[in-house]
């Protein structure tokens, strides 16, 4: 993920040489039919695309028309096309998406796309992303809501137009690059593809826009939103001063009724899937944790971007004053927790990202063992330079390599630890990589408020299924001496689970409950996901003063 900037075009200068103006991409949206009560909406959406190529059978058009557990294909209607020749003959590619168009002849010159765009709740599906009526409004990620050309480094003139006529007074548009109409000289089609879209009567915080941050809903969440987003727009603040911007750059919250209560992170924005049991420190912990992206996302690895993500989730709240220390502390904890006590923790890199949906070991992974890497590598460049450098440093020289829009690979890192450890720094990489190594933190390596302690933790195990982590709906392989088995559970109930897996198995101590359904009998089953114990190392906090350990 790329931090990409908004383009500016300047005024020529006497006898200089004229500015090339990029060709136009143009949205105009037309949202409808909004149903708070029947979870629909309809767009009407006409894109204007100049200085088209594209030959016959190439892939024109695009729309990612799933996502995880929907119950239905998100819709296309009334599709149409046509470009300087006249009328394009579309053929539609595998409808189980993401869904493509081709056209049978050549496309050239201004391309002209007509569709509708039916919004409707009853697609289910987990994903905060999914567009979604949340009271008088609707929400959505671009790539899910439009179709698109496919994704392309090439730079546009970007225009976004917005008609609310049909639309309750009083309703407005934001999306993650800009508020209403927006119009951007030059932006590459990248930035539209991840965009985030509210639309309808939205509530912001800060209610009058001001300053880089904001927040933006139109549902009704249960928590404190104002308060725990004045939290975040401080934090922001802090962050990009941390992470040396020349400028706080615009950012944006964006809130959603969502059942699974997940969030997901986009360029320069996030969304928070809210629901009843979302709490101003959930919400809290998932910002520390997903702001720290904005900045240093890279498309590396997932030991990188979400093992940093991890590392910094709370300590750069802690140190901007707006987490207490224990609960930096904890955070700690339950990482070293999570990863010490994980079965596949010496699993290679490789195996992560093609098991990383199917096995929760492995989707835990690469943030837990990134995390631990980073702090392992921070004690080794403090000693290394008598205190005077940390991890920081090298985080902010990627952060400054993506800001010049610099090419960013695995060597870059590697080539950085070697400037920084010598050898020993891509050896302590290699060993992470390939799982052989069992990183250890030494004692003071989170600071000299922490020390390390030797612990015995409970290994996660549902108590049924195979070696595998996954949320099944069936229990399968009951263990005769499990917790899940002493607590009632039998061969061959149906279940659903009260919390999301993630949080159960994050948390050594966190029970989970079980909704039950036995025959014409239903209930709820509590117990403790543990097995047998593991050796694993925890941090307790020292003597040392606070406001020496920032």
């Amino acid at each position: 993920m790329k931090r990409l900037l908004l383009g500016s075009l300047t005024a020529s200068l006497a006898f200089a040489a004229p500015v090339m103006a990029e060709p136009l991409f143009k949205l105009q949206v037309k949202p409808s039919q909004l149903d708070p009560a029947k979870g629909t909406a309809m767009l009407d959406v006409i894109t204007t695309v100049e200085d088209v190529k594209v030959p016959a059978g190439q892939t024109l058009l695009s729309h990612l028309n799933g996502a995880p557990n929907i119950r239905a294909q998100f819709a296309v209607e009334d599709l149409s096309a046509t470009d300087d020749k006249g009328p394009v003959p579309l053929v539609a590619g595998n409808p189980a998406g993401p869904r493509t168009w081709t056209s049978s002849r050549d496309v050239s010159g201004k391309l002209v796309v007509r569709y509708r765009r039916p919004i409707d709740n009853a697609v289910g599906g987990g994903l905060s992303t999914i567009p979604h009526v949340d009271g008088p409004g609707m929400f959505g990620i671009s790539n899910m809501l439009f179709v698109l050309p496919p994704q392309t480094p090439k730079r546009y003139h970007f225009a976004l137009d917005w008609d609310l006529s049909a639309l309750p007074a009083g309703s407005s548009a934001v999306t993650a690059l800009g508020e209403g109409n927006v119009d951007i000289p030059s932006m590459p089609l990248t930035r539209l593809t991840y965009a985030m879209v509210m639309v309808g009567k939205i509530k912001r915080e800060p209610e009058q826009a001001k300053g880089a941050f904001s927040a933006v809903w139109t549902g009704e969440p249960t928590f404190d939103v104002r308060g725990t987003m004045q939290w975040a727009s401080k934090l922001h603040g802090y962050m990009s001063k941390f992470f040396a911007d020349p400028k706080e750059l615009p950012y944006h919250v964006f809130m959603r009724e969502n059942a699974s209560g997940n969030g997901v992170a986009a360029p320069m924005a996030f969304v928070v899937g809210y629901n009843e049991r979302t709490t101003p420190q959930s919400v809290q912990y998932l910002l520390g944790h997903e702001m720290t992206h904005t900045w240093t996302a890279a498309d590396i690895g997932k030991w990188y971007s979400e093992g940093n993500a991890v590392y910094y989730q709370t300590q750069l709240s802690w140190r901007a004053g707006l987490f207490p220390i224990e609960k930096r502390l904890a955070d700690i904890n339950l990482t070293a927790a999570r990863y010490y006590t994980n079965d596949v923790m010496h699993a290679p890199d490789s195996d992560v990202l093609p098991k990383f949906w199917s096995d929760l070991r492995y989707n835990v992974l690469s943030y837990d063992r990134g995390a631990i890497y980073f702090a392992v590598l921070n004690g080794k460049i403090k000693r290394a330079s008598g205190g005077k450098r940390s991890i920081d440093d090298l985080i902010r020289a990627m952060v400054q390599l993506d800001r010049e829009e610099k090419t960013i690979t695995e060597q870059t890192w590697i080539d950085l630890l070697q400037k920084e450890l010598g050898d020993e720094g891509p050896a302590i990489h290699k060993g992470m990589m390939s799982g052989e190594a069992t990183l250890v933190p030494e004692s003071d390596d989170y600071g000299p408020c922490f020390r390390r302690v030797a612990v015995k933790i409970p290994r996660f195990d549902f108590g049924f299924g195979g070696q595998d982590v996954t949320r099944r709906s069936v229990v399968e392989g009951l263990r005769p001496d499990s917790n899940a088995a002493k607590a009632g559970l039998k061969e061959g109930d149906k279940i659903t689970y009260q919390f999301s897996t993630d949080s159960i198995l994050r948390d050594p101590n966190m029970m989970v409950t079980m909704h039950v359904t036995r025959g014409d009998q239903t209930f709820d089953v509590s117990y403790l996901p543990r097995g047998e114990l593991r050796d694993a190392y925890q941090w307790e906090r020292t003597d040392v003063p606070e406001t020496a350990c920032k």
